[in-house]
C-alpha cells in the first residue's frame, strides 16, 4: 500500500496543526521558565509547577501532530480497494454476519411499531385525537361537580 503526504502539506488540517505548534511553544517557554528563572512569591518556589505544566502541553500537542498527520495522509482509491478485498477473512465475515442481524433485527422492530402498515400493521389514526375525561370537574366557585 502506498502512503503518500498531500502535496500542499499546510492545505489540510490547519486547526490540528495550530494546535500543535501553540502547544509546542507554550510548553516550550512554560519548562524554560520553570527551570532557568527563579519564580517565588511569599517564599513559595514556583519552578516545578512551570516545569509540569510545559511537559504536559508538549504531550497535549501530540494530539494536534497526530490529527495532522492523519488528515493529511492519501490513499489511492485502488490501494483501498485492494486492501478492503484481502480482508475478507473469518473475523469480516462474523461481523458482517452481526452487523446484518442488528441492522434487519432493528428495521423489524422498531418501524412496525411507529407507522400504519395496513392490514398486518396498527390501524390508529395518523393525528392525535382529545377527548373529554371521565372524571366530574367542580366548578371553581360554586364547589360543584359537574357531569
Amino acid at each position: 500500500m502506498t502512503v503518500a503526504m498531500a502535496p500542499n502539506a499546510l492545505a489540510r488540517c490547519r486547526l490540528a496543526l495550530l494546535f500543535a505548534i501553540l502547544m509546542d511553544l507554550i510548553g516550550v517557554v512554560s519548562l524554560l521558565v520553570g527551570i532557568f528563572a527563579e519564580l517565588q512569591l511569599n517564599g513559595q518556589d514556583f519552578g516545578d509547577l512551570l516545569i509540569y505544566t510545559g511537559a504536559i502541553l508538549v504531550f497535549l500537542s501530540l494530539i494536534g501532530w497526530i490529527f495532522w498527520y492523519t488528515g493529511n495522509i492519501e490513499i489511492s482509491l485502488e490501494d483501498l480497494q485492494q486492501d478492503y478485498m484481502a480482508k475478507d477473512g473469518t473475523l469480516a465475515r462474523l461481523a458482517r454476519k452481526i452487523s446484518r442481524h442488528l441492522s434487519h433485527h432493528d428495521v423489524n422492530r422498531g418501524n412496525r411499531r411507529w407507522k400504519n402498515e395496513g392490514p398486518g400493521g396498527s390501524n390508529k389514526p395518523d393525528t392525535l385525537q382529545l377527548s373529554r375525561t371521565k372524571v366530574p370537574k367542580k366548578d371553581l366557585l360554586t364547589g360543584e361537580s359537574n357531569p
